[in-house]
């Protein structure tokens, strides 16, 4: 007779088949009900990006009153291999899924739980490279039959990440008003020709499924024995029953202690029309210790992907904290933590508004993707009247121009002879003895009428270019600047 753990071991086999992630891909052994053999893909944004990463799992007897456990087989510069891992995985038997599990485990790649060093930058060379590797060919591992599962886990991992890096090409040229793609939604799969007339379906995840997969699990609060989650899940249902329209939050299915987030730039500042996604970390002593904020945004005020404690926290809500780092961006000097010049800060926020980061999983990527569309909704970004560069463009725009003509005339004096003048009449070229003249000459001697002309020229064009065309133009050149 089937027992509880087997029987619930089943079910979730069934479910993550029809799931189609592509984060991660678990087929069960044959011959043994209690464990099954995966691929995991490494999270963006970190020097695990790209990487396929091969597991076991390896389920209790006790399942799912005990958490399962998990073996690497893929050096990764992270988890041990070929050992159980010391990741620690928030496991509640009664609510608790798997493929919140393997997207837990992913995003704690970044951490290192067995691989603790001195220094942050020490390994990431040799993790980038081991990304690298791993997604090249399968690790050598058991029997035969094993490494023809292994074979296979791998093979798919490679096909769904080159699809999803077709679907994303094709979502960046439509962005960008470029074809070459012709893209149609039938049902869940999403079909895309190329120029090349190759067609490449995939499965398509958007918000619909997502808010499906959200309802799978049924929370109510009175059963949750833990004061801390209650206390987030009262927090997260009042933020949801009383929108705002300066931030936007959504709980993670895979962990009860996270929050994903995006705050809207404070109006008339330098931020206006920004969209900044964050991540709200909660610890299990809350709300009597305080959480944590991550940006993910690159914004001027703010370092990215690290963890900014909330030191004067004093049982306050999360909300409340939110709209606090939205009006203490614009009021910081030097914005807390990084200092970096308003204009490149406005160029941030224009980059901001245009597309959510990547960072993490791509089901966390999913979930800040329908934030930020949520958020353009609510959002809006005026770039052709953005006084910041206007203001900067029509001091810069001089400089500008003279810098021009200077290149130019060290470009004239290169093609002329020292002491020359050069004369072109017909097929006929006249070089002449004679001192140096023309019109580039007014930076040194007296101004030359035409070349006062020539500036005032330029200057007219880079400031038409910066005031009517549009300032995302101009946004890119004083970047580089």
């Amino acid at each position: 007779m089937e027992n509880p753990g087997e029987k619930r071991i089943l079910e979730e086999y069934d479910k993550i088949k029809s799931y189609h992630s592509k984060d991660f891909m678990f087929r069960k052994l044959d011959w043994n009900s209690y464990e099954w053999q995966g691929a995991l893909r490494g999270p963006s944004g970190s020097h695990f990006a790209g990487g396929i990463y091969h597991v076991r799992l390896l389920f209790a007897k006790e399942y799912p009153r005990e958490k399962p456990s998990f073996i690497f087989l893929t050096e990764n510069g992270s988890f041990n291999i070929q050992t159980k891992t010391n990741a620690t995985l928030k496991w509640d038997p009664s609510s608790s899924r798997m493929e919140q599990a393997f997207i837990q485990l992913i995003e704690l790649m970044p951490e290192c739980p067995d691989f603790k060093s001195d220094s942050e930058e020490e390994h990431k060379d040799k993790r980038r490279d081991l990304a690298k590797k791993s997604s090249e060919e399968a690790p050598i591992y058991g029997t035969d039959a094993r490494q023809k599962l292994i074979n296979v886990n791998h093979q798919y991992m490679q096909r769904r990440w080159k699809f999803f890096s077709q679907l994303t090409e094709v979502a960046n040229r439509k962005q960008q008003g470029a074809g070459g793609y012709v893209a149609n939604v039938v049902g869940n799969a999403f079909n895309a020709t190329n120029s090349d007339g190759e067609e490449v379906v995939v499965d398509r995840v958007g918000p619909t499924q997502m808010e499906s997969d959200r309802s799978v699990i049924v929370e109510d609060n009175y059963n949750i024995q833990n004061s801390g989650e209650k206390q987030i899940l009262e927090e997260y249902h009042a933020i949801k029953s009383n929108p705002s329209s300066d931030f936007t939050c959504l709980k993670l299915d895979w962990n009860p202690y996270e929050w994903q987030f995006a705050i809207r730039g404070q109006r008339e500042t330098e931020f206006d029309g920004g969209i900044y996604h964050g991540m709200v970390k909660f610890s299990e002593g809350y709300p009597s210790n305080p959480p944590s904020i991550v940006f993910l945004t690159k914004n001027g005020c703010f370092d990215t992907q690290t963890i900014i404690s909330l030191s004067n926290w004093q049982s306050s809500s999360v909300q409340d904290t939110i709209v606090a780092f939205i009006e203490h961006m614009a009021t910081y000097s030097n914005g807390g933590l990084v200092s970096v010049k308003r204009v490149k800060r406005r160029y941030l926020a224009i980059k901001s508004h245009a597309k959510a980061p990547k960072y993490g999983t791509l089901a966390r990527e999913e979930v800040m993707d329908e934030i930020h569309q949520h958020m353009l909704s609510n959002t809006q970004l005026d770039v052709n009247n953005s006084k910041w560069l206007k203001v900067f463009m029509v001091i810069v725009c001089p400089f500008c121009s003279y810098v021009i003509l200077q290149k130019a005339a060290a470009v004239y004096a290169n093609i002329t002879s020292s002491g020359c003048v050069v004369n072109i009449s017909g097929n006929t070229f006249n070089v002449n003895n004679s001192e140096r003249v023309g019109v580039f000459d007014f930076w040194k001697e007296a101004p030359n009428p035409m070349g006062i002309f020539l500036v005032f020229m330029l200057y007219v064009m880079v400031l038409f270019c910066s005031l009517v065309i549009g300032d995302q133009i101009c946004s890119v050149v004083l970047f580089y600047w």
